[in-house]
């Protein structure tokens, strides 16, 4: 069993396709299909099904593949650590960030990137249940999420800001807040059910007996901004409009009565050895955790 072996089968489980897997680890189609054919006799199992539209891999093929990912970040993370003793940290870091949070994300990875040029920092939007699902499987090194709404499976947190909502909106309104009641019968845009932030949002409505209509539904911060423009209010994060303002011709009006708070935070795997990379991310939240609301 080699490295490139245990490569190849990530790269089968992620694109489904001897061609694209071989294209994706610069090998040809080939090698990659004597090379797995290999692993399948030294370790006594199909890991892969051969069909007509692609590959598939086998349920020992699913529970193997994450072993693999495990033993490939940890060659990763040794040859990071590597990097440190040579006088400079090295290498990229992959954060899955729920969209709330985008607007965030620079302010809270900025003291990382300052204290380590050599760092290559990825950004994935995802919904909360994908960084649950995207940390365990290997295939991101840390989450920026929600800490206390939903389970957020085996981790290590680190809190960093408090999230509280406000109505965004153009019509003019009378007072310095809303109550979540009075929305009872309003048009909104929101973002997607599949969101833990419209979940919340949701929940509050129900709770103070709000039933509402959700004329738009999407996945973009960007696009509920410009459906408030055109006319339709949204509820947003008030680290949204901190962090960006309140845009011309809109209101932001805190929602009260209650007021809902939520706790956003870093989420990393536990591991008894913390890949290099995602320590110096912890490190660097950790220090500036609280500079938002």
């Amino acid at each position: 069993m080699n490295l490139r072996q245990l490569e190849y089968l990530d790269a089968l489980a992620g694109e489904g396709s001897f061609g694209r897997a071989a294209a994706r680890c610069s090998a040809s189609q080939p090698a990659v299909s004597v090379a797995i054919a290999k692993l399948e006799a030294e370790l006594g199992v199909e890991l892969v099904r051969r069909e007509s539209r692609g590959a598939v891999l086998t349920p020992p093929g699913e529970a193997l593949v994450r072993w693999a990912r495990q033993a490939l970040a940890g060659v990763d993370g040794l040859k990071v650590e590597a990097t440190r003793f040579a006088g400079a940290l090295n290498g990229r870091v992959t954060l899955g960030v729920i969209p709330t949070a985008l607007p965030a994300v620079a302010r809270i990875t900025r003291g990382l990137i300052s204290a380590h040029p050599g760092i290559h920092l990825e950004i994935r939007s995802l919904s909360s249940d994908s960084i649950v699902d995207e940390l365990a499987a290997f295939r991101i090194d840390a989450g920026l999420t929600y800490l206390d709404n939903e389970p957020v499976g085996a981790v290590t947190t680190t809190p960093i800001y408090t999230e509280r909502y406000v109505l965004l909106t153009t019509e003019r309104r009378s007072g310095n807040s809303v109550r979540w009641s009075d929305l009872d019968g309003s048009s909104l845009c929101l973002l997607t059910p599949d969101m833990q932030n419209r979940r919340i949002i949701d929940d509050a409505l129900d709770r103070n007996g709000a039933i509402v209509t959700a004329v738009v539904e999407t996945d973009s911060i960007s696009a509920l901004i410009s459906y408030v423009r055109a006319g339709w209010p949204s509820i947003v994060s008030d680290a949204w409009v901190e962090l960006y303002g309140v845009p011309e011709g809109m209101k932001a009006l805190p929602l009260v009565a209650p007021q809902i708070t939520h706790s956003v935070g870093l989420v990393t795997r536990i591991t008894e050895l913390t890949p290099p990379l995602v320590r110096a991310l912890t490190e660097s939240v950790a220090a500036h955790a609280g500079g938002l609301a």
